[in-house]
């Protein structure tokens, strides 16, 4: 008996650390795919600014601001997607080494992703849903600053 659970153990942990080890590699081409996606509306952007440019000193007023507009709001999505990415890279990586995952980036993962939802997706929803996002988040970030364990830079 002591070998089945002795085995079943063995083979729960190679399990779960093989889908570890798939799901770091899928995230890991995920930012991947995402930082080539922030890098063509990063040049979509430039483009567009200098084609505005252009058109504001030769021909006055143009209608191309708008557009800028959405792909430099296009870029600041995609830049905190990347950062809700990395995050949580991060988070499969310590658990990954340690089994173990910390409390401090937990917290840090759901205020950038409150964040992201609150600013860059606030036509979408409801007004009380955000209101609800937002107070969600002031209290992630209240607790995140009144406490000393999410300060310190080593926790274990």
């Amino acid at each position: 008996m002591s070998k089945e659970k002795d085995f079943f153990r063995e083979l729960m942990r190679v399990f779960v650390s093989g889908s570890m080890y798939i799901l770091m590699f899928i995230v890991a081409i995920f930012i991947f795919y995402k930082t080539l996606v922030l890098f063509f509306f990063v040049f979509a952007a430039i483009f567009v600014h200098m084609k505005e440019f252009n058109q504001l000193t030769f021909q006055g007023l143009s209608d191309t601001s708008t557009l800028g507009i959405r792909l430099a709001e296009q870029v600041l999505n995609i830049v905190t997607f990347i950062l809700v990415l990395v995050k949580s890279f991060k988070i499969l990586v310590e658990y990954s080494k340690n089994q173990h995952i910390a409390i401090k980036d937990l917290v840090e993962i759901s205020i950038i992703a409150l964040l992201m939802e609150v600013v860059f997706n606030f036509g979408i929803h409801d007004m009380s849903i955000n209101i609800l996002f937002a107070l969600f988040g002031l209290a992630l970030l209240i607790i995140y600053a009144a406490f000393p364990y999410f300060r310190e830079s080593t926790h274990k």
